[in-house]
């Protein structure tokens, strides 16, 4: 039998020839969550004019001193400007978000002044401009976002100061998670003796929609090849990728492989050298289309998610895949043991300690049909093959799971 794969080289294979998909043009509202397909720039200054960053009173730098008696000209509410300069010994009442009349260059707070009708007399003249400048935010021209960024709450607010009501953002891969098993269930119906619910196929699918492509979850295929390579044929036109979960092993009913292989697929690659995760593959069908097989065990399935499919939602989507691979540095809160020939990606927990440090704990519960501890996990502890034991405070290397 043929060495396992390195968990790099199956990512180095995956993700060879995967790219943006295509772009879709959507509402500001819609645009949550979505990834920036091109490249965005101001087409203003924001402020598009010095405003106010205070209530209180514009005046000339040269008046801006403690005791200065001055004469009220005007006010420059928040959306209707002062028109025209001030002069000296002049001020104008403003508000903030108000444009700051031409040749004003101080605010002084309200609270620092005393105002008799239409004179105004400065009390303490210290501290900042209160200015905000025209452009402070950004200016014409000004790159706001780059292909390939996710478009969270704070990018949609950039976006909206700057005027859009649409963007151009990347069209969400496609990625039909297939289950199949005799002995499987959908959640919500009655569990005979020997069956078990299909959550894996949901937990996948959430996966996926949660970074940014659109789960389609077929019904559960029994252990039957010829339904199974039906099920994969009526939706090869509307698939970007499948996953497939399970079924490629070497038992008499591991019909996945197979059966995508009767479609013309060619298997990449087939078992990878990471625990847990060992049974995943790797095939591309006639047309070049992906298919992504995962463990059919839930926790397996999900771990290897994070490893393998995560990378290449990201790669679909025209952001980079690197960034759903990046380690991060961390000590052990526990002593690890000795690893074994395999690539481990233990579920664990971070924390940080009173200094300041990230501190990662391994829960005891690995084995691989264990779902509970995936809720209380937020990172993967890997440990490479062959590493020694280690005591509690050793550097180690984690993935983030959220």
């Amino acid at each position: 039998m043929s060495p396992l794969l390195a968990l790099d080289e199956a990512r180095r294979i995956l993700l060879d020839g995967i790219g943006l998909l295509g772009a879709d043009k959507v509402n500001l509202a819609e645009a949550l969550g979505r990834t920036a397909a091109e490249q965005v720039r101001a087409g203003h200054d924001q402020p598009p004019a010095p405003i106010s960053a205070m209530d209180g009173y514009a005046v000339r730098a040269a008046d801006a001193v403690p005791n200065a008696q001055l004469r009220l000209v005007g006010e420059a509410p928040a959306g209707e400007p002062y028109l025209g300069p001030i002069g000296p010994g002049e001020c104008v009442k403003i508000a903030t978000g108000g444009v700051v009349p031409e040749s004003a260059g101080r605010v002084i707070m309200q609270e620092n002044v005393t105002r008799d009708g239409a004179v105004v007399r400065i009390g303490d003249a210290s501290g900042p401009s209160f200015i905000r400048p025209a452009g402070m935010d950004f200016a014409a021209g000004q790159v706001l976002l780059a292909p390939g960024d996710r478009l969270g709450a704070a990018e949609i607010g950039l976006l909206a100061a700057a005027g859009f009501g649409s963007v151009t953002v990347a069209r969400r891969p496609r990625i039909a998670v297939l289950a199949c098993g005799d002995e499987l269930r959908d959640p919500g119906q009655r569990l005979e003796p020997g069956a078990i619910y299909n959550s894996a196929a949901f937990a996948i699918a959430a996966l996926i929609d949660e970074w940014g492509g659109t789960a389609i979850r077929a019904p559960v295929l029994p252990d039957d090849i010829e339904v199974m390579v039906e099920a994969i044929r009526a939706r090869a036109d509307s698939v970007d990728l499948f996953v497939p979960l399970g079924g490629a092993s070497v038992g008499e009913r591991d019909l996945f492989r197979p059966a995508f292989e009767l479609l013309g697929a060619q298997t990449l690659f087939w078992r990878i050298n990471v625990m847990p995760g060992k049974p995943s593959w790797h095939a591309r069908l006639p047309d070049g289309r992906p298919v992504l097989g995962l463990p059919g065990n839930p926790a397996s399935a999900f771990v290897v998610a994070h490893l393998l499919l995560r990378p290449m939602v990201y790669g679909l989507l025209g952001r980079d895949p690197g960034s759903a691979m990046s380690l991060s540095a961390a000590t052990l809160a526990t002593p690890a043991k000795e690893n074994g020939s395999r690539e481990a990606w233990l579920r664990a927990t971070t924390t940080i300690d009173r200094s300041g440090s990230v501190v990662i704990t391994a829960d005891p519960r690995q084995d691989s049909g264990l779902q509970r501890p995936l809720v209380s996990a937020n990172a993967l502890l890997r440990r490479p093959p062959g590493a020694p034991a280690a005591p509690a405070g050793s550097p180690v290397e984690f993935l983030r799971m959220r």
